[in-house]
């Protein structure tokens, strides 16, 4: 028997931060690396942020053509890469629109293990009859080339596979871990946030982390935390991401006169820091899965307030959360802000217990990977 690892080949669109990659490097991190192994099909030959730490860990990028650029040349270059540097053990595809190819393209070539993970509903919303239809095509065909149906969520799952995904014992469940120790336990930093941005200790901080795109809302954000500062006129609002709307929303605040109030920080890679000086975490999104920024403020024990469009799985009963219909007026939102700000803290070992019994605990997802890996 070797000695070397077993190799995973991902196929992503690429390593920067975002929902799957983050899944990804967290796994990545805390399996046993003498064991498994993870390289990675990309279509990109920009550096992507987890490209040093995946090449420190001695994982190999293949970057490709897109599969929109030409089928048979995608088909080509992924045979290629199976043959030049493989054997590889499986094969965990994380992309909707190209799943067929690369699924039937690693079963050709001699994969065993191929499996279907996906970490959001947004693939699979469409408007049209002819979309609708060519959906239902793919993901049957999925369902018939994948050896596993991985989701992070029931909502996903449902909206994948439905039913089937409850009785086929190749569906499986595999949460977007978190390493918990790093949002339930304070840290210490040099400067606080609070003192980068000079906020007083006793001026409230709601945070927003997510992309400035049209499905998070910040329109609304912006509406809501104006009529807070009615009642509570030294509170702040932070927000973390970066996006095409951004300008956009900056100029809002800015009409709005307000800016002395928010603070835009960009994308950060100290999010666990972040969560720990907020006072509430306000998600008013039109639409979204089950980010894992929401987990991570939870165990980082954040009081929320989130839309109705998140599932109840959201909700980990590890804190303070509210759903809150946005056809509800802004008083209503700033009611809730109010019952958030005013909750008792839960104690750390509370907030763990609730993350791990709901299975966020990236330890055990890491192990729950190995076994996806291993028993076909």
């Amino acid at each position: 028997m070797s000695d070397q690892p077993v190799r995973i080949l991902h196929h992503i669109s690429d390593m920067n931060r975002g929902e799957a990659q983050s899944f990804i490097m967290n796994v990545y991190r805390h399996l046993d690396r003498s064991k498994i192994q993870f390289d990675f099909v990309v279509h990109t030959h920009n550096p992507s942020d987890y490209d040093e730490e995946i090449r420190a860990f001695g994982g190999r990028i293949f970057i490709l053509q897109r599969p929109r650029a030409g089928w048979m040349g995608y088909i080509y270059e992924l045979k290629s890469t199976i043959q030049q540097h493989g054997p590889f053990h499986a094969l965990h595809n994380h992309t909707y629109e190209a799943s067929v190819l690369t699924l039937l393209t690693s079963k050709l070539y001699g994969i065993d293990i191929r499996i279907a993970h996906y970490h959001s509903t947004s693939d699979f919303t469409y408007s049209s009859s002819t979309t609708k239809i060519s959906r239902w095509l793919k993901r049957n065909m999925i369902r018939r080339i994948a050896t596993s149906w991985v989701s992070s969520s029931i909502t996903i799952s449902q909206a994948l596979f439905g039913y089937q995904w409850v009785k086929d014992k190749r569906g499986r469940m595999v949460r977007n871990g978190i390493d918990v120790g790093r949002f339930a336990s304070r840290l210490q930093k040099p400067m606080t946030l609070r003192e980068q941005l000079h906020i007083p200790p006793n001026e409230p901080i709601i945070g927003h982390i997510g992309r400035f795109s049209a499905a998070k809302n910040h329109t609304f954000l912006i509406e809501i935390f104006e009529e807070l500062l009615y009642r509570v006129p030294n509170a702040r609002l932070i927000l973390v991401g970066d996006g095409a709307l951004r300008p956009q929303i900056l100029a809002l605040i800015e009409q709005k006169g307000i800016q002395n109030r928010v603070h835009l920080l960009g994308l950060r890679d100290d999010i666990s820091e972040l969560l720990q000086e907020f006072d509430v975490m306000v998600l008013p999104s039109f639409k979204d899965g089950l980010p894992m920024v929401l987990i991570e403020a939870q165990a980082a024990g954040v009081p929320c307030v989130v839309s109705d469009v998140f599932p109840e799985e959201a909700d980990l009963r590890a804190g303070f959360f509210a759903f809150v219909c946005l056809k509800q007026d802004i008083a209503v939102w700033v009611q809730w802000l109010m019952r958030a700000l005013r909750s008792d803290p839960v104690p750390v070992d509370e907030r763990i217990r609730a993350i791990r019994l709901a299975g966020y605990d990236i330890k055990e997802v890491a192990l729950e990977l190995e076994d996806v890996y291993a028993f076909q």
